[in-house]
């Protein structure tokens, strides 16, 4: 049926609101587009990684910067001082969209800044970041984020004056070294050969007074180097050197007998632990004396990489009461059949008493392990402070958890077999920085008195 002229009129009207809608509908999406592109105020965001407060004759600055919503116009980084400025840093970012987004929305940077090379004097100055971002605000500039921070340009070294250090040390034998830093110290410590033995501060002895315990290895044949190095805060780095004379080890040489009886009843321990072990029982032995070794001692080393800042010990050392089985640094070799099959270094002293006795602490400590350890079996490490750390081993059982600051004669846990051992007996040994040194200086009270004491 054809419409007449009032029915057609009637139903352009009707039509009407919905037109009006639909453009109202447009027209407010398109004004919500536009208030997301012109609201974002917010201003991007500059984050200095690690201390940047001090820079010497080179220093590498890690810089993170952000913006969340239009994204990364542009960076500079600049450095001031007085009337001097050098550029560092320009990086500019091209648009990627109007409405998904404008720049990248974070941005890392390392910066090197070398401020002799670019004409700078020690003193005052500041680093200044400038970024701008991709917000339709401020004209169509972006929202800009400026961040200054003030620097302390200091590029001459600190001074170090040696106070004490040891005459005369022997392989595994111990040590401590005195030593004075001009201005604030960041690393510091000695170096001997290639091992470096963190320092400490010595604040009874005075400001900017440090001291290190060395502990030189069992098998060390000559005094390569020996010197203190500092590095400021800056990250200026100097080097004072020092002489010892070394007293050269003698080698002690002791044979065992590994036994079929000896593999059956230890092999199935170590299965338990390790149950990659594979081969004959000889095979099994030799990995376990070697790679499993290897791998118990990197964990003693990265459990003596972090001390106590105090010293916690006080006197001797304590030796549990018994027979020494076996020295410190005796050189072993292992025979299966009377041939030999393996050679190893023994870092410690066997004690051997009552079975099942009690193993008391040898000083005043924190305990920092207190678990199974491979070749030492049930294993315990106090941390005496200021890097001096005693070692307990083949325990049959731990009666201590770690975080315990235990005194001297403390019952750390019972004698026994546990680990490589073939009796029932203890393995004490004692650390300076993760070197296995000799223990019998520890148990000389005159030892103690003279060479650790008396600096310290």
């Amino acid at each position: 049926m054809e419409l007449g002229p009032f029915d057609k009129v009637a139903k352009k009207r009707s039509a009407l609101p919905v037109l009006v809608l639909g453009g109202v509908g447009l027209l407010a999406l398109a004004l919500a587009a536009l208030l997301w592109l012109v609201g974002d105020m917010e201003k991007p965001q500059v984050v200095f990684n690690g201390d940047s407060s001090h820079i010497g004759l080179t220093r590498q600055v890690s810089l993170v910067v952000s913006d969340a919503k239009s994204g990364l116009r542009s960076i500079q980084v600049v450095l001031v001082q007085e009337n001097k400025k050098a550029l560092l840093l320009e990086r500019t970012y091209p648009r990627t969209g109007y409405l998904s987004g404008g720049g990248p929305k974070k941005i890392e940077e390392t910066i090197e800044i070398t401020p002799k090379a670019l004409g700078f004097k020690d003193g005052a100055a500041e680093l200044v970041v400038t970024v701008a971002d991709f917000s339709w605000w401020n004209w169509l500039q972006g929202n800009i984020a400026i961040h200054s921070s003030a620097v302390t340009i200091d590029t001459k070294p600190p001074v170090i004056s040696v106070m004490e250090s040891p005459k005369y040390i022997k392989g595994g034998g111990a040590g401590v070294v005195v030593y004075r830093v001009s201005e604030p110290a960041g690393r510091h410590g000695v170096m001997v050969n290639d091992i470096f033995y963190p320092g400490f501060a010595m604040p009874k002895r005075g400001a900017g007074i440090y001291g290190a315990c060395m502990g030189l290895p069992h098998d060390i044949a000559a005094i390569e180097k020996a010197f203190v190095v500092a590095a400021d805060q800056a990250g200026n780095e100097a080097k004072a050197p020092f002489t010892m004379d070394l007293h050269v080890r003698k080698i002690v040489s002791d044979k065992i007998t590994v036994s079929d009886a000896f593999l059956s009843a230890k092999l199935p321990e170590f299965a338990t632990y390790y149950p990659e072990l594979s081969g004959t029982p000889v095979e099994q032995y030799i990995k376990v004396n070697n790679d499993i070794r290897q791998a118990n001692y990197k964990k003693i080393q990265e459990v003596c990489s972090k001390f106590q800042p105090e010293r916690l010990w006080d006197g001797r050392f304590g030796r549990m009461e018994g027979s020494p089985r076996a020295g410190y640094a005796d050189h072993r070799t292992y025979l299966y059949n009377n041939e030999k099959i393996d050679e190893q270094i023994h870092l410690g002293v066997d004690i051997a008493s009552l079975e099942h006795a009690n193993v008391g602490a040898a000083n005043r400590g924190l305990v920092v392990f207190a678990e199974y350890l491979g070749i030492y079996g049930n294993t315990v490490i106090l941390d005496h402070g200021q890097g001096i750390f005693s070692l307990y081993s083949h325990m049959s059982q731990i009666d201590v958890p770690v975080g315990t600051m235990v005194e001297k004669d403390t019952v750390l846990g019972l004698t026994g077999t546990t680990g490589m051992a073939g009796g029932d007996h203890l393995h004490f040994g004692m650390l300076v920085n993760g070197i296995f040194v000799d223990p019998r200086e520890w148990w000389d009270e005159e030892w103690v008195k003279l060479h650790m004491l008396s600096v310290l």
